[in-house]
């Protein structure tokens, strides 16, 4: 599966328009039979470069335009990362306007063929394509912040995880160095794909558990889901937002070694923190790291957490019971929705 965005071409400056438009004008040859009069010449002559000059511009921009996934039909995760890193209103006024200039040129074209017909010298001819031309040029010019606008999109959108938001989806949670990352890998039919998202610095890896007939994805956000949300910038809680909607179920990993450097109570903290920002999503919590840890470190996990599975992710132990707890809470929440 691809992400919406990453089809999008390589968005076109204002005057890199221009300098197409002009170069496409001035190779343009048409063909004629000597036997057509000069002056009929002329006006197919320049037609057909305001025809050149139109779908340079306007086709452009229209082609630009169709190029960026509908946001009203966006699955609410992209949706959300897009009002993050863009913001969903700008780019619709963005896009509006840039539909609007493409409108504006295209009418000024049919204006200028319209002219064209009743000209009675090549000169006068050559003068209404120049003419149309500098109009083209000052719209195009006055759309450059809405075209570097839809580039900033791009660039930002396009190398966005391929995340598919149609399949079953577990995000894991829990302070850095609980064993997430190695739960991923080990669990993953294939090598996990690893991105950085523009609103963290540490990669995202996504990996693919297949059980029987049920593939699910399985998320790891280091930078996302590892800190209390005291401590978020505004951007990071939509972030936590928009992964809210990717996940079906939250795997909130707790290393019960407390060799992570966070206790226990700490640990708690962040899984009620993690509750609360993504209440209607089920969450379930593991005991990671069982091996490390004390039967006084156990029991005190159980008396904060209750009872929970347990695994060792590094040596392997536990591993197939999860994927089997992961895939029953995924069919319980299909099957309550």
């Amino acid at each position: 599966m691809r992400q919406p965005f990453e089809t999008m071409p390589t968005v076109l400056t204002s005057e890199e328009i221009i300098g197409k438009a002009y170069r496409e004008n001035a190779k343009s040859e048409l063909e004629m039979s000597d036997r057509v009069p000069a002056i009929v010449k002329a006006k197919r002559r320049e037609a057909a470069r305001i025809k050149i000059i139109e779908e340079t511009t306007a086709g452009y921009i229209e082609g630009l335009v169709k190029s960026v996934p509908t946001i009203e039909k966006l699955h609410p995760f992209y949706s959300d990362l897009l009002e993050i890193l863009v913001g969903t209103e700008k780019t619709k006024a963005a896009l509006g306007r840039l539909s609007r200039t493409a409108r504006i040129i295209r009418e000024a074209g049919k204006s200028a063929n319209g002219r064209l017909r009743s000209v009675r010298g090549s000169a006068a001819a050559g003068l209404i394509r120049r003419s149309y031309f500098g109009r083209v040029a000052s719209l195009v010019r006055a759309a450059d912040a809405d075209l570097r606008l839809v580039a900033e999109l791009r660039e930002k959108m396009k190398d966005l995880p391929t995340a598919d938001p149609s399949m079953p989806t577990v995000v894991l949670a829990g302070y850095p160095g609980v064993g997430k990352s190695t739960i991923v890998r080990a669990l993953s039919s294939a090598k996990p794909e690893t991105r950085t998202y523009p609103f963290t610095t540490k990669e995202i890896i996504i990996g693919h558990v297949r059980r029987g007939y049920m593939t699910f994805q399985i998320v790891d956000t280091p930078g996302i889901l590892d800190k209390p949300l005291s401590k978020r910038s505004k951007v990071e809680l939509l972030s936590i937002s928009a992964f809210g909607r990717l996940s079906n179920v939250i795997a909130f990993i707790v290393d019960v070694s407390e060799g992570n450097e966070f206790s226990l109570e700490s640990q708690r903290g962040l899984y009620d923190d993690v509750a609360g920002a993504l209440k209607d999503t089920p969450m379930k919590v593991f005991f990671n790291k069982v091996d490390l840890a004390t039967k006084e470190q156990l029991a005190k996990a159980e008396s904060i957490f209750g009872q929970c599975d347990r695994l060792s992710a590094l040596k392997g132990d536990g591993l197939n019971a999860l994927a089997w707890k992961l895939e029953s809470a995924l069919k319980e929440a299909f099957s309550a929705s």
